[in-house]
């Protein structure tokens, strides 16, 4: 991982293709110095305008998400072009580079006299790929470009797909316009849309969706807390629903005389995933504005699912969302983090992950070292950690007198908790508290689980250090596991962390890490 390049320049800005691409697209080239690639890049004998003034600085950080989780963003500092000449003009004015891919390129220099600087584009390390987020021009002449990432595609609706309110499957006029539900993973007792009475083969009967398309099934269907036999074919009675998991529905058997509510293993399109990372990338491929299989950084998101186990669900009714919003309820569940790494692919990221580290730094190679204190949530360490399980997505209040008294309970409240408490920092810490993650486990066990990972770590004594080192330039990422040496702070024998935090200089050739770990 070690790269060792000669001092560089600012890195070029390229604009590319848009996401979606109109006719006539231009691309603009822009460097901190003239430079011309070689007759062997793509494109060959391009020219670079000499218009970047500033050094430009691009970082994340995790560590305000730790045991709350959530989208990191990354950010980058505006960068500075030279605007003498009006070139920002028409940019500014009418926006048509807005939303455009931005690449930032760094390119070693080998002959500073040579045009190419002795080097090609194919030698360019990428460290940011992203969107332009905006042009704005000052009376100092020059122009700044604000730059973001692809999770900012993310603050969309969630549901793309509306009721057209026309009657059958697309609803009565009241749902018109109106997002269809969404389920993904496996949930307890969500409230179904109601579409009205319709013949889908059996008569015409009450139609309830649960899910915009195919799931993997209904697994209870109830009238004010009463289950409903469920059956796959015929015309269902009294007392039955009939399941259409290839629609995403069901039918009743006769008029319900309160509350149906149900229960359901979602959106099964192309296969049915129950886990954190199978739900969140289901949700970002099939939803909002749908993120390509190329947007996923693959060995990231393998990792995490081994590192996040459980099942778990999502719902959202007839109501409108962002994919954001969506996203965030699931990695607030667990204390996940959800980022777009450097070269533009999404990373879902664990801050409690433990593996052989993927790299390692030296005490040689620390300019500077710092410890840091722990974010607010977790100062005080908190005595207990609480995860919910069981998530009742529809809480009843007025059931049937033959509902059981366990069921009765169940249905009547949010969810449970999961609490793992610690006897040690119950000891230690006077101010008593507990952290709760709104969680969607469908078992006890496997909240459970989660909060004694929480605990395991918190008890360790967790830390939180920031080093500065001239090494893995254009390679840290938010979730990696990485090693440090320092004969401080007691780090002598050595500190294994998660990245929780970078922040590069790119002319400087500096890079800041924030590791965060158990003692």
């Amino acid at each position: 991982m070690i790269s060792f390049d000669a001092l560089g320049m600012l890195a070029p800005a390229l604009l590319p293709d848009a996401f979606l691409a109109p006719e006539r697209i231009a691309t603009l080239r822009l460097a901190s110095a003239a430079f011309v690639s070689a007759p062997s890049d793509t494109p060959a004998l391009a020219f670079y305008e000499p218009r970047i003034l500033e050094d430009i600085e691009i970082g994340q950080s995790a560590a305000d998400a730790l045991a709350v989780g959530g989208r990191v963003a990354l950010t980058v500092s505006e960068i500075a072009l030279a605007d003498g000449d009006n070139f920002s003009a028409d940019l500014a004015r009418y926006g048509v580079a807005d939303g455009r891919a931005v690449r930032l390129l760094s390119l070693p220099v080998l002959n500073p006299r040579a045009s190419d600087f002795g080097t090609t584009l194919a030698a360019a390390s990428l460290p940011f790929t992203g969107i332009l987020r905006g042009v704005e021009r000052g009376g100092d002449f020059r122009a700044r470009l604000a730059l973001g990432d692809v999770t900012e595609r993310m603050a969309t609706p969630l549901q793309p797909v509306l009721f057209q309110g026309t009657g059958g499957q697309e609803g009565g006029i009241e749902l018109k316009g109106r997002p269809k539900p969404v389920t993904l993973g496996q949930v307890f007792n969500i409230a179904p849309v109601f579409l009205g009475n319709i013949d889908l083969g059996a008569g015409s009967l009450p139609t309830y969706q649960s899910h915009w398309r195919a799931i993997a099934g209904h697994d209870a269907i109830r009238i004010r807390g009463v289950a409903q036999v469920v059956v796959s074919e015929g015309t269902p009675l009294v007392g039955q629903a009939r399941d259409y998991p290839a629609l995403g529905l069901f039918q009743l058997g006769a008029a319900p005389d309160g509350d149906v509510t149900a229960d359901l293993r979602g959106d099964s399109g192309p296969i049915y995933v129950n886990s954190i990372a199978g739900i969140l990338r289901r949700m970002l491929e099939s939803l909002g504005l749908a993120y390509d299989t190329a947007d996923f950084d693959t060995t990231a998101w393998a990792f995490a699912e081994a590192d996040l186990p459980g099942i778990v669900g999502f719902h959202q009714g007839a109501t409108a969302t962002t994919t954001l919003a969506a996203a965030e309820e699931i990695l607030a569940g667990s204390g996940a983090m959800l980022a777009a790494g450097r070269g533009g692919k999404l990373r879902l990221a664990d801050p409690l992950a433990t593996d052989t580290p993927q790299f390692d730094l030296p005490s040689a190679c620390v300019l500077a070292c710092e410890p840091l204190p722990l974010p607010a949530s977790l100062r005080p360490l908190p005595r207990a950690i609480a995860v919910r399980w069981g998530r009742n997505h529809a809480p009843l209040s007025n059931m049937a007198g033959s509902v059981a008294a366990a069921d009765r309970q169940r249905l009547s409240q949010e969810g449970s908790f999961a609490r793992a408490e610690s006897s040690l920092i119950t000891s230690r810490v006077a101010q008593q508290r507990e952290i709760f993650f709104p969680a969607a486990y469908w078992t006890e066990a496997e909240a459970l689980a989660r909060a004694e990972k929480w605990r395991t770590v918190l008890e360790a004594g967790p830390r939180m250090v920031r080093v500065l080192t001239d090494r893995f330039l254009g390679q840290i990422e938010i979730g990696q596991i990485g090693r440090i040496t320092y004969p401080a702070f007691g780090f002598d024998e050595g500190f294994v962390g998660v990245v929780v935090g970078w922040r590069e200089s790119l002319t400087a050739r500096r890079v800041e890490i924030t590791l965060w770990g158990a003692g």
